[in-house]
């Protein structure tokens, strides 16, 4: 957590000293997922919930669900920037563990969040 946490402020601190503007044609479109996908020794509860995700991203994004009892929210942003992102799971009555990824995507890059669920 400790390392994610250095990875970010780094990160931000490179993105301010370069002193980018937003017509600066030569600053790459890039997303960076922060929050690390859930643990499979520690799945969410099968009640269903919410688990806020954090991107960084330097253009316009979306957020896809790759499975039916995940959903998004928002969707999408038209700003970089950080943002929060909540994903909703459906409780799991099956009684068997599940997983579940939702598709980070801005400019040509992607990252892939991966919910695990009792």
């Amino acid at each position: 957590m400790k390392k994610h946490l250095l990875f970010l402020f780094a990160l931000l601190c490179v993105g301010f000293a370069c002193g980018c503007s937003d017509d600066d044609e030569k600053a790459p479109d890039s997303v960076f997922l922060y929050s690390t996908s859930t643990p499979a020794g520690n799945p969410e509860p099968a009640e269903g919930g919410v688990r806020s995700v954090t991107i960084f991203t330097t253009c316009a994004w979306t957020a896809t669900s790759q499975a039916s009892w995940i959903t998004v929210s928002p969707a999408s942003g038209s700003e970089k920037g950080i943002h929060a992102v909540h994903l909703t799971f459906a409780a799991n009555d099956s009684g068997a563990q599940r997983s579940g990824t939702v598709l980070f995507q801005a400019g040509g890059y992607s990252e892939t969040y991966t919910l695990v669920q009792k």
